[in-house]
């Protein structure tokens, strides 16, 4: 039989424990409607381009809102100029070299607009890293913002290092610990019990007294048990160690190699995790283009097995499969798509799990 729209595979995967083991009762949305925009009280703010740096404190927000009322003003009296000249009908005689002038028109204020647009984009983007708001890369040379996206890009780049440096500021001042802590859970991905148990492992053997017998005891045979000795012969030798009161002296240079074998633990831990990490990032990667390859394919047939496709459609369909709106008590991001497959679990949706069954 052959496979329809989905696979087994793709089932397999979307249902994989992390996402199977959820609760759709325990989902939450993690987008939020936005808020519509309150009405702005200063119309008569400074213009983009009249932005200067205020001598004293220095505001990006106000930067940023003025440029954003410089654009809305000018969008507001090209309109008002387009409602008041209404063009006269021309000549019969002179129709054709009318229309030739119709057709220059807007290409010429085409140019004109996106060269405009141009210079109030690199003039507020050099006016915030006047501020502070925006800051060179140790690498970067000269500023090159001209169009809306470089902007945005830019200014979602300059969020996250801001974020970055407040993170690393405050995790600082409780000391180095803290900040390999914070990088191994939250930056590689490695389970916080298991780093801490291995944590604690190595600081309890750092700071171990060794002047006690039985810490002297615990650290011989840990490393005899390391070397792949028995019970009863670790038992032995640490007998004969006593005998001979060398106990002291070779627990001493066990110890130091039990240290650096905990604390090879942890980085190994940590490069595990950052590779399993990695590796997740790359599926998910490769989902999203797949997806999106697959749309753009279709919407030039206009047509997916027989089912019409536009690009309305499309749009909806990529929001819907790639856009991560919801996330289970584990922690784990589900789209529209992984939140419907979830959702046959329940005992009411089961009829419809059969029907998507027979589309495999």
């Amino acid at each position: 039989m052959e496979m329809g729209l989905g696979s087994a595979e793709l089932l397999n995967d979307l249902v994989a424990p992390e996402t199977a083991s959820g609760n759709p009762d325990e989902l939450k949305e993690i987008i939020k409607e936005a808020e519509p925009p309150k009405p702005s009280e200063a119309p008569t703010a400074p213009k983009g381009k009249e932005i200067a740096a205020p001598a004293g404190e220095a505001d990006a927000q106000d930067t940023l809102k003025n440029f954003l009322l410089d654009a809305t003003d000018d969008e507001e009296e090209a309109d008002n100029q387009e409602d008041v000249i209404a063009p006269k009908k021309p000549a019969t005689a002179k129709a054709a070299k009318a229309s030739e002038l119709k057709e220059e028109a807007p290409a010429e204020e085409a140019t004109e607009s996106v060269e405009e647009e141009s210079t109030q984009f690199g003039a507020l983007a050099k006016d915030l890293f006047k501020l502070g708001v925006f800051s060179k890369d140790e690498d970067e040379e000269e500023l090159n913002i001209s169009t809306p996206e470089e902007f945005l890009e830019r200014f979602q780049n300059e969020k996250k290092k801001g974020a970055i440096e407040m993170v690393n500021s405050f995790i600082g001042q409780f000391g180095e610990d803290y900040q390999q802590a914070f990088d191994a859970i939250f930056v590689k991905g490695v389970n916080p019990k298991e780093y801490f148990g291995t944590y604690n492992n190595v600081v309890s053997f750092a700071e171990m007294d060794l002047s006690q017998e039985n810490n002297q005891v615990t650290v011989i045979k840990q490393a005899l048990a390391d070397q792949g000795f028995e019970p009863d012969d670790i038992n032995t030798e640490v007998e004969r160690l006593k005998n001979y009161g060398d106990l002291e002296s070779v627990a001493t240079k066990h110890h130091k190699v039990l240290v650096k074998k905990e604390a090879q633990k942890l980085a190994q831990m940590e490069q595990k995790a950052e590779q399993e990490l990695q590796q997740k990032q790359a599926i998910k990667n490769q989902y999203i283009n797949n997806v999106q390859q697959v749309l753009q394919d279709k919407l030039k047939s206009k047509e997916f097995d027989g089912i019409p496709i536009n690009p309305k459609l499309a749009g909806e369909l990529q929001d819907f499969l790639l856009v991560d709106k919801y996330k289970t008590a584990s922690g784990e991001t589900l789209t529209d798509f992984d939140r419907t497959i979830l959702e046959l679990k329940r005992p009411e949706n089961h009829a419809t799990k059969v029907k998507v069954a027979l589309l495999l």
